[in-house]
Parts: C-alpha cells; structure tokens; sequence
C-alpha cells in the first residue's frame, strides 16, 4: 500500500514555504548572530530529514510502525465522521475505541494495530489532530512531527547556549541540531520525534523557572503537558529526566554548601537514598519496559520483526536476559557502552546502519579524544563539579543502562537512543571547552 500519493508530493513544497516562512520570521531577532544561519540550516536539516524518512520507510523498507500510527489516526477520524462528535473520541482510551468499533459505522475498517498500546494511542491522536492541518497527508503530518522536534531541540540548544556563554555556536550546534541520525530518526510520524521535542522543551522550562526563574504564566502549564506527553509515550525518559534534575539540584546544594556540615549531611542522605531506591526499583522498572517493547514486536510486528533480526546480523540482546539487581548491576557499564558506541562499522549489513555505525564510530573517537585531552580524573572532576554536566552525566548513564537493557535490535537502539544524543554529545564539548580553559590558566601562571 502507497501511504505517499501524488497529492503528498503537491502539498509537499506548498507546507515547507509555510513552514519557512514561519521560521525565518523568528530567525530575524538573531539577525547579525550565527544563530540566525544556525538556525535555518537546522530547520532545512530535519525538514530534509523528516521528507527522507517518509521515502525510505515507503520505498526502501516498504512497512513500519509509522504506516500503523497514520492507520490509527484515520480510523479514530472515521470514527469522528460516523459519529458526528469532533472530541470526544480524543479523550477515548483503547477499550473505548473497541467498543465505538463494535456500535459505529465502521465495519469496513478493522482495528488498527497497536491501538491498545497507550503511547501508540497518544501518537495516532496527534496525527488525527493534524490530519485536520494537512488535508490527511502521510507527508505533511510527518513534517508536522519534525518541525515538533526541531523546535523542541531548538530550545534545547539555546538553553545549552545560554549554560556555555554562547562560546562556541557552531560546534554546538553539531551537538545538538545537526546530528545525521537525530535529523532522520527524530523527524517522522513516529514516538521518537515527540520524545525527542518534548525532552527539549522540558529541559528548556526547567532551566527557565527553576534556574533563572524568569519565566511566564504559561511556562510551567507547558512543562507539565511536556511531562505528560513525554510520560505517557515513554515513561523511562521522564524518570530518567526527573532524577537526572534532582540529582544535579542536589549537588548543587553540596557544592554551595561551605561552613554547615549539618546541611551537607542532610543534603548527601537524601543523596544517596534516592540513589538507593532507584536501584532497587530498577529491576521491576526495567521488567516493564522490556514486557512493552515485547508489545511493540507483537503489534508491530511487521514494522520490526526484531526476534529473527539475529539472523541478519542486527540482533545484540537475548529477550530473556537477566533483569534481576544483580544482573543489571554487573551488565550496565556493557549497556551504557553498547547505546552510546555501537554498532560498530562491521556490525552494519545495511546501508541505514552504515550510516548509523559511523555516528557511532565518531562518538567513540571524540569520547577518547576528550579523555585523552582531560586525562581521566580531570574528566570525572569536571562532571562532579557542575550541576549542568552532572545532570547530563546522570541522564546518559540511566537512559544508557536501560535501552542497553530493554533493546534487542541495533535498529530500535539507534532509534531509542536518539534523546541521549544531545545531553552527551554537550557534555564532551562543555568538558573539553573547561579543559581548554583551564590550561590556558595553568600556561599562563
């Protein structure tokens, strides 16, 4: 089935000049800036990238679980038409809609796949929103999904502009906005571009209420719909977001905290109890995560097929693995290497993996050359101390340990690894530039 017609192709240029124009409006407040440039090249890359994905998935690969969302959507907007209600059927959960499926005059339709998932519910409802936007458009309603997440990102990478003193634009802006598998990945009709701007946006608000509590009415009615958003697509990156904050917030009280031993006693006991019931509660956590990406396979199955991956070279990870404490103990350090650093160039049987490989290839040299520049104890000193890189230290290891975890195909980690990107790739620049500093201090004492 072609989901992208002729009408997508004509609708196609009409969308992006709208969308265009919108942008470049915004880009004239940093007129005289490079952020002006930056930001127009980041709004081309992930239109670029979001049109691409929507061939590949058409052409290349032929399914995916972006064909079922666009599926679902147009069922919940069948659903709409037989029943004369624009609203209610938004607020409806997936029992609802077997029902409404049972009475409503839709018997020429059957069930979309994935609907009794709550997170794949959330995206085909946004997608029926959209749909009303985009003449229904597989295409335009992808496009609606990147630009989502390149706002999302763009916010983020102003606000990490912001925490480095605008230093460094351009590298930066590698970091964050022009990564190749962020612009691909995190542009299409798929969770991965909601999570990806909803993270941006998230961090974005926490920095402005809670840090340089300058900040409008409306900012923390924001926030929380991201937090919702975010936690109802994929819970383990909202938790993973929240205790990344509280524990940067905390060190933040003990590095400013000098004379009171009382406080700095407090302040390290809510510490290290915090870090004591994540451990223990990561097991079951992790349990639930890998029971739905089982879910995923089961109603996504065509769009995956992830449990015979093994047999195309794809496949790392045994569905069975050992999720007990102290298994996840001893395999997370192997799990937090395989999300950020794999798969390796002759891991790569497809040419969409190549490219992924080589993503993750020069994320490994930049790691060493940053180690290697720091010297190991100057790069864990550095991280412990400043919240902002604890923060994003904290976020990488728990997303880290978990899709090493929960994953069992290097398609769906590339994928689900695409919010750590940022936070990490940020982390070695912010690192190599107090580094930099610092010897340039040191050479010229």
């Amino acid at each position: 089935m072609d989901f992208i017609t002729i009408y997508d192709y004509l609708l196609l240029p009409v969308y992006l000049f709208a969308f265009y124009f919108v942008v470049a409006m915004k880009a004239k407040k940093y007129e005289g800036t490079p952020l002006k440039k930056i930001l127009l090249i980041g709004f081309f890359l992930h239109m670029a990238g979001s049109v691409l994905y929507c061939l590949v998935i058409q052409y290349y690969y032929g399914y995916g679980d972006s064909f079922g969302f666009f599926q679902g959507s147009d069922f919940i907007r069948k659903v709409i038409s037989s029943t004369g209600d624009p609203f209610s059927p938004f607020f409806m959960s997936s029992d609802d809609f077997e029902k409404m499926y049972a009475v409503a005059n839709v018997s020429d339709n059957t069930l979309p796949t994935g609907i009794d998932v709550a997170s794949n519910l959330m995206i085909m409802k946004i997608s029926a929103v959209l749909s009303y936007l985009s003449f229904n458009s597989y295409l335009i309603i992808s496009l609606f999904f990147g630009l989502f997440s390149f706002t999302g990102l763009w916010k983020l990478y102003k606000t990490l502009n912001e925490i480095i003193e605008k230093k460094s634009p351009l590298l930066l802006a590698f970091a964050i906005l022009y990564v190749p598998s962020v612009c691909f990945w995190g542009s299409g009709l798929i969770k991965d571009s909601v999570c990806l701007g909803a993270t941006g946006f998230i961090a974005y608000y926490l920095y402005k209420i809670f840090i340089k509590k300058k900040f409008r009415y409306r900012d923390p009615v924001l926030l929380l719909v991201m937090v919702y958003l975010l936690f109802t697509i994929k819970s383990y990156i909202a938790v993973g977001l929240m205790v990344a904050a509280v524990s940067a917030y905390v060190l933040n009280i003990i590095l400013r905290t000098k004379k009171s031993f009382f406080k700095l006693a407090i302040v390290s006991f809510i510490l290290l109890a915090s870090a004591v019931i994540l451990i223990v509660s990561f097991s079951s956590t992790l349990d639930s995560i890998i029971e739905d990406s089982k879910n995923n396979i089961e109603t996504f199955k065509d769009a995956y097929n992830t449990l015979n991956d093994d047999e195309n070279g794809s496949g790392f990870s045994n569905i069975d693995a050992d999720i007990s404490l102290p298994g996840v103990i001893l395999r997370s350090p192997l799990a937090v290497f395989t999300t950020l650093f794999r798969p390796f160039l002759w891991e790569s049987n497809k040419l969409v993996m190549l490219l992924s490989s080589m993503e993750s290839f020069l994320a490994l040299l930049l790691t060493l050359f940053v180690l290697i520049k720091c010297r190991l104890w100057r790069f864990f000193y550095y991280i412990f101390a400043d919240p902002y890189l604890f923060f994003c230290f904290i976020f990488t290891l728990i997303m880290g340990v978990i899709i090493g975890l929960s994953t069992f195909n290097f398609g769906t980690m590339v994928r689900y690894r695409l919010p750590v990107l940022p936070f990490y790739f940020f982390m070695l620049l912010y690192i190599y530039m107090k580094n930099k500093g610092d010897r340039k201090k040191e050479l010229a004492l």
